[in-house]
């Protein structure tokens, strides 16, 4: 993209937010293992498993086949299948715009991470949400990410930075949301 892109009779067009899922998910494979052995191991033990390749993390990723239940990390929010399966699921979307002015705006990242009930519980005494949230916060916070720019969870921005609790039986979970100054 362009600065030319970027810019149309001198307003900011957004160009690049549908791709801002995408360029999260590509910058956690490269970037976390603990994330995806979360997902793809539902022992209690999971944190300590081996680390996944990159043909595994890219098979965990939904790619619009009918069936939903046999992937993990998904572009948008909400789920139409029933899950009867114990697993955990990861979500990122981009949610909300702010207008600053013509040429700027605050975009808000979601990340939602699912588990069910009954995996929720680690090994090492942790619980596999608040330990995908830490992750996913200590990967993202500052991240500068290829396409994006800089993620923020500092409330700096804009007052909507925040970790809040998601969910219903049987799967609870927590959201993160981070913001990012677009241009």
């Amino acid at each position: 993209m362009t600065y030319a892109d970027t810019f149309k009779d001198g307003y900011a067009s957004y160009a690049g937010f549908s791709d801002y899922s995408y360029k999260c998910i590509d910058y956690l494979i490269e970037n976390n293992e603990s994330i995806w052995k979360l997902l793809k191991y539902n022992e209690s033990n999971a944190w300590n498993q081996s680390n996944l390749n990159h043909t595994e993390k890219a098979a965990l990723i939904y790619n619009s086949e009918p069936d939903t239940t046999n992937f993990r990390v998904f572009m948008d929010s909400g789920n139409l299948d029933v899950w009867a399966k114990e697993i955990c699921q990861l979500r990122i979307y981009p949610l909300k715009i702010f207008p600053q002015n013509r040429t700027q705006g605050v975009v808000l990242m979601a990340f939602e991470f699912f588990c069910h009930y009954k995996i929720n519980q680690l090994s090492n005494y942790k619980t596999r949400v608040d330990f995908g949230i830490q992750e996913l916060i200590g990967i993202f916070n500052g991240a500068n990410v290829a396409g994006i720019g800089r993620l923020y969870f500092n409330g700096a921005e804009t007052v909507e930075d925040k970790v809040m609790s998601v969910g219903t039986v049987p799967f609870k979970g927590k959201v993160i949301y981070m913001s990012n100054k677009d241009i």
